[in-house]
Parts: structure tokens; sequence; C-alpha cells
């Protein structure tokens, strides 16, 4: 049975979709989950006020869907690591499974897989579960 369950979350759809299953999944388990936000790009290495706020709601919204659905959930931000690499780095932390979109928000769009989630699949050490998206 599962215990942790990380999910990167940006606050984009198919990450949301892939929140609200993480959240069923856990429910049925008994388990907790991690929401991950990974902030990475040179205009968001010095935080100013206004991204730390659209970044922390990112994770309030995520964290407010947990408590909605009677889930255990914490939340977790890094800033200025790669996302592949903060995800990979983080799943190692006694994480059973990480499940994320196909899909993040980033203007660097795949067609059948988002360039995180497929270095994700590539690199992690634990089971990773993709969620399709609905776009």
């Amino acid at each position: 049975m599962e215990k942790k369950i990380l999910v990167p979350t940006d606050g984009s759809p198919c990450a949301v979709e892939a929140e609200r299953f993480a959240l069923r999944e856990t429910k049925a388990q008994g388990a907790s989950v991690t929401f991950l936000h990974v902030v990475y790009s040179p205009s968001t290495l010095v935080p100013t006020p206004e991204l730390e706020a659209g970044e922390d709601e990112v994770l309030r919204e995520a964290k407010a869907r947990a408590e909605e659905a009677g889930v255990y959930a914490e939340v977790m931000l890094v800033r200025g690591v790669h996302p592949v690499e903060a995800i990979v780095t983080e799943s190692e932390e006694g994480y059973d499974r990480i499940v994320m979109g196909r899909q993040g928000g980033g203007m660097l769009r795949r067609l059948l897989l988002g360039s995180t989630t497929a270095g994700v699949v590539q690199l992690a050490k634990v089971p990773v579960l993709v969620v399709p998206c609905g776009d």
C-alpha cells in the first residue's frame, strides 16, 4: 500500500486534473500527498512580492482541494532548480509514487508528453503515473 504520493503542480488545468486524480487515489488508500511547485526561469530567480503571491496561490489552491477531499496534504515550493531535477530529487525522499499531468502550463509544450513529464518518467526511480488531460 502506498503511503506517500508526490504531485508536482503548476496550477495548469492538466496539473489540476492530476491533483484531483491523486486525491481520489490517496483517499482510497489512506495515504498522504505532497504538492510540489517548482519555479524555474531567469525572471523568477529573484522573487518579487507579485511573483511570490502567484507561486503561493498555486499551492494554496492545491491544499484547499485536498482539504475539501478530506486528504492530508503538505506543500513544497522549490525555486531555482530545473523542474525535472527538483521532482526526481524530491521523489527519492521516501515517496511511493509520482502523479503528474501529461502537460503543464509552460510555453513549450510537446504534442504528446510535456518535456518535464517526459524527463521525470525517464529519470525517476519510483513509479510515475501520468494523468491524461482533457485539453
